[in-house]
């Protein structure tokens, strides 16, 4: 990899920033849980809010896997795709079981899940609490800079030079 000076890297601010941005932009995010066993559960989850500090708020049924093994290992992770942002979040997770809470984040799309509604007694909100996160960003004129990046590394058959400005990994 080539090397980049030091005014070239993004701030601590900066990245911060960024990666609530892709995180705000996502809709659904793919949530990793782990059973007794150590093995990594994927799936989709609606994305119920973001703070500004990057928690993360996710609706699900309190009788489901998810929970069970959240609360055998509470520590989870979150995967956000866009068209050109990806990021990761790395958090502990715990289980809300607020009635205000549901009211305040009720979506009516989650009548799919919970077909009684904001009342279904069944409904939990999931509350990631982050510790880092990491971010891939080719939108814009990052974008721009990685198709040129890319281009050139392809005609000359070599790696292709990396770019701070598009990449973070973050403390939250």
């Amino acid at each position: 990899m080539a090397s980049t000076d030091q005014h070239d890297t993004p701030s601590l601010a900066e990245q911060r920033t960024r990666l609530r941005e892709i995180l705000d932009d996502a809709g659904t995010v793919m949530l990793i849980t782990h059973d007794l066993a150590g093995r990594s559960h994927i799936r989709p989850m609606a994305v119920a809010k973001v703070d500004d500090d990057g928690t993360v708020y996710l609706a699900t049924n309190i009788k489901t896997a998810k929970v069970r093994e959240i609360q055998a290992d509470a520590r989870v992770d979150l995967v956000f795709q866009g068209k050109l942002q990806f990021a990761t979040v790395s958090g502990t997770a715990t289980l809300r079981h607020d009635r205000v809470l549901v009211n305040e984040l009720w979506k009516d799309s989650w009548k799919l899940w919970f077909p009684e509604g904001k009342d279904d007694p069944d409904i939990t909100i999931l509350v990631i609490d982050p510790d880092r996160g990491e971010y891939w960003d080719q939108s814009g004129t990052t974008g721009i800079s990685f198709l040129y990046r890319a281009a050139k590394a392809y005609v000359t058959g070599k790696e292709m030079d990396y770019n701070p400005e598009g990449h973070g990994k973050v403390s939250l």
